[in-house]
């Protein structure tokens, strides 16, 4: 359906538009709606090219090492990048101290590792007396649980997540081949470094490095992406639950995936995956934190709908001038957007499982599985009850993955 240098061009051209409305082009003034839409298109289209790659080769592993300029250019930008992190990470701690008051997700991940190392696993998720008269954690085993090391060896916690993007951007640059679509991948390279120098540049717009704890959700899903390129179904089912007991972006991907397996008479391959995720939720959240805490983060999204519209309120900002469709249903159709993001985030996904299916006859669709997952969270992170622009990287940096990955090959 699609030349191959037409295909590399389209879908590049996809991933850098993709990651400049996410940026760049957010400081163009009154032009985010646009650019939210853009965003929107750039990403889909990204998930629909995905299908007409090449099918991945399951072993992504690189070839035999050699010490050329391109393995000493890897090294020395790998090293610009870990200096960069460090230099660029220590002043904006010390700029912006930790405080409850500014955004208390780090400070409540902090206790809930706290009581974690105590032993008082039993009560992590209780209400937390010193942040808001009693803040009650939200917050999945996987999101909290990396940063005990921080906790347990007393330095800032936020540098887990500059760990989680320096692994991040050793991948992507390990990942990087000249010789083979040279141009293409030197591109996606320099759009992924402008990411990188984005998320400290403008940190005061997005808060990423200095607010958030998103920098072990990228790396989860990134990972995942990774893992759907090599088609290991262990490997697949660790990383899903990874991402799924962190945050839920591809929650619509799980049943899309069942669908995909079952059709594909996978059957083996369909119940390992529920089983080591049944195992995985058994033994890192119900059984040491306990029922009680598993179902309430269960009911927790139905509590979003009040929660955009207290955002609304205080910064309507966060809806006007960043991405997402929540700036076209609030306020008065808030109730319509949850709805519509739940409805969505299952039914895409699965039409997408199914129309690989009743075509794969008449069209040669490949790498389904990671194209479902990209969708998947294009359509959850878009349609999102409360669009912080910070939420959005996760997406962006997992196309940026996968394009370094698909030009590592001879696509000419």
């Amino acid at each position: 359906m699609f030349s191959k240098k037409y295909l590399k061009l389209v879908f590049v051209a996809a991933c850098i538009i993709e990651t400049l409305c996410a940026t760049y082009f957010l400081l163009i003034a009154n032009a985010a709606t646009f650019f939210s839409i853009l965003y929107f298109i750039a990403e889909m289209s990204i998930g629909v090219l995905i299908l007409f790659f090449p099918q991945y080769e399951k072993n992504i592993s690189t070839n035999k090492r050699k010490y050329d300029a391109e393995f000493f250019f890897k090294i020395l930008l790998i090293t610009a990048v870990a200096f960069f992190l460090f230099h660029e990470a220590r002043n904006l701690f010390a700029e912006n101290p930790i405080d409850y008051r500014n955004a208390d997700m780090l400070p409540v991940i902090k206790t809930m590792n706290e009581r974690f190392l105590d032993g008082q696993w039993k009560h992590v998720y209780d209400k937390i007396p010193g942040i808001w008269d009693g803040s009650k954690p939200i917050y999945l085993p996987f999101m909290w649980l990396p940063f005990s090391p921080a906790v347990a060896f007393n330095f800032d916690v936020r540098w887990i997540t500059v760990t989680a993007l320096f692994i991040v951007f050793i991948t992507l640059i390990n990942a990087f081949q000249f010789k083979k679509n040279g141009t293409f991948s030197f591109l996606i390279l320099i759009t992924s470094l402008a990411v990188l120098y984005w998320l400290f540049w403008q940190d005061d717009i997005h808060g990423f490095i200095s607010l958030t704890e998103e920098g072990v959700i990228v790396l989860f899903y990134v990972l995942l992406a990774i893992a759907l390129m090599t088609e290991n179904i262990f490997l697949i089912s660790i990383t899903i639950c990874l991402c799924m007991l962190s945050r839920y972006s591809a929650i619509g991907f799980v049943p899309a995936f069942i669908i995909y397996l079952l059709l594909c008479n996978k059957n083996k391959q369909a119940f390992l995956f529920v089983s080591i995720g049944v195992i995985i939720a058994l033994g890192f959240f119900i059984i040491p934190f306990g029922w009680k805490p598993f179902t309430e983060l269960i009911k927790l999204p139905s509590n979003y709908i009040n929660f955009s519209k207290i955002v609304w309120k205080d910064t309507p900002e966060v809806f006007t001038a960043g991405l997402g469709f929540a700036r076209f249903f609030i306020p008065e159709k808030i109730n319509v957007l949850h709805y519509l993001l739940i409805a969505l985030t299952f039914i895409i996904p699965a039409g997408f499982s199914l129309f690989y299916y009743s075509f794969r006859k008449k069209i040669q669709f490949n790498n389904v599985p990671l194209a479902t997952m990209k969708i998947s969270l294009v359509i959850f992170y878009n349609f999102i009850d409360v669009p912080y622009l910070y939420l959005f990287y996760t997406s962006t940096l997992v196309s940026l993955v996968i394009a370094i990955y698909f030009l590592r090959r001879d696509l000419s």
